[in-house]
């Protein structure tokens, strides 16, 4: 097994030899490592390979003894928060600041922010405070309000549950789920509702709108759809018995062509990503008018949810119709699939890297959509598409490493990483 590590900081100085004598070779790409006398006999001692801009003995804008924190998700920082004096976190994802917080703040010595933060209006005045390091966008809400869930579902049980003179937040959006809801209890209770989007069905229009804030976007929902909230969606027999034959869909959704007997009974369809079909789909979508963020049809072989996926030469000239992939972490093209045959046969959507040869980049890229990566596996290509261009890091261009996702080895990518 082998790890790979690219950060802007590495902190080896907490470094435990056990956690890391399971690998053959380690690489660390970084612009600064943080290392102590202890820690360098470590890395000495075991298989390293480290390139750095600088290396320093300690990080001098730390004191000693501090904790810091690397979290990738959602974490969350309230009144009764435990924290060390002179912590430091860097969140990746989403981090939560209940009302209240302000003094339990004051205790970090750095807050690094990679996506969203989420506070009460009283916490965004004080933004940003020393210390604070935001690389995305703030979401501020009223301080007497309730937060939810982030993509919250209004049931028909809510109006009963929910206390007289409340307010409700959901960061993203919030969708009428049932028919049932009475919105007018919801009124008369004087409950209040505060997000980006709202979901309401056509029936609810006009007691729901006066709850909510009037700067949220409206969707209108027929009142004979199930409201399905799911990033992926595969529309077969199961799905249409569990969600009915009227479907209005927040996310993505697939329909193929072996799953024809679902998609002839349903009556109605909204997709509000990218729907993916076969084109023996497109007349029943056509004929029950179902609407669609954005449509791909393949007319011939699916490749899908894949860590990683190869394709030779044989398999993309036997398929005449051509070949769709996507949701793949890692495609492998074959260097002698001519760049005509690319174009002519190949869709590549939604994949975070593509390796392929200098010959075959021009003609990849025109297939590609939603590709975060495309290029070969040299050590000088890898290094250019995590740090950019003008990193000062040498390297050996004629030498050729390994893939970073290659089976046998662990991938990180992150701001602040400590070994």
């Amino acid at each position: 097994m082998k790890l790979r590590i690219n950060c802007e900081t590495c902190d080896a100085r907490r470094i435990n030899e056990d956690n890391y004598k399971e690998f053959s070779s380690i690489r660390i790409y970084t612009e600064n490592l943080i290392v102590d006398d202890r820690s360098k006999e470590i890395l000495n001692r075991l298989p390293f390979n480290i390139k750095a801009e600088e290396v320093r003995s300690k990080d001098i804008g730390e004191a000693p003894g501090n904790m810091t924190q690397t979290i990738n998700g959602v974490y969350e920082i309230s009144p009764n928060s435990t924290v060390a004096e002179g912590t430091a976190i860097s969140v990746n994802g989403m981090l939560k600041i209940a009302p209240g917080s302000q003094e339990v703040l004051k205790k970090y010595c750095r807050i690094t922010v990679n996506g969203i933060i989420l506070c009460p209006k009283s916490i965004a005045a004080m933004l940003p405070f020393p210390g604070l390091s935001i690389n995305g966008m703030t979401k501020a809400y009223p301080d007497d309000y309730v937060l939810m869930d982030n993509r919250y579902k209004l049931d028909k049980y809510f109006p009963v549950r929910a206390p007289r003179d409340t307010g409700y937040f959901a960061a993203t959006f919030i969708y009428d789920n049932d028919p049932e809801t009475d919105f007018a209890k919801l009124s008369e209770k004087n409950v209040k509702f505060s997000t980006d989007k709202i979901y309401i069905r056509q029936s609810h229009l006009e007691t729901a709108l006066p709850l909510f804030n009037i700067e949220a976007e409206i969707v209108e929902i027929p009142d004979n759809c199930r409201v399905v909230v799911s990033d992926e969606n595969e529309i077969d027999e199961q799905f249409v018995n569990t969600y009915g034959t009227n479907l209005y869909i927040i996310g993505d959704a697939h329909i193929s062509s072996a799953n024809m007997s679902a998609l002839n009974r349903l009556e109605s369809l909204v997709v509000e990503g990218e729907l993916v079909t076969n084109q023996e789909c497109v007349p029943r979508l056509n004929e029950i008018k179902a609407s669609y963020k954005k449509i791909v049809v393949a007319k011939g072989i699916v490749i899908e949810d894949m860590p990683i996926a190869n394709l030779d030469r044989v398999t993309i000239e036997a398929a005449a119709d051509g070949i769709l992939i996507r949701d793949c972490a890692l495609l492998k093209i074959a260097k002698d699939i001519p760049a005509e045959l690319i174009r002519e046969r190949l869709k590549i959507r939604d994949c975070a890297k593509v390796t392929c040869s200098d010959e075959q980049k021009g003609a990849v890229s025109s297939v590609s959509s939603d590709v975060a990566f495309i290029g070969s596996d040299t050590v000088k290509s890898l290094i250019t598409s995590i740090f950019g261009g003008g990193n000062t890091v040498e390297v050996n261009e004629t030498h050729t490493e390994p893939s970073a996702f290659e089976d046998d080895t662990k991938y990180i990518n992150a701001e602040y990483y400590e070994l």
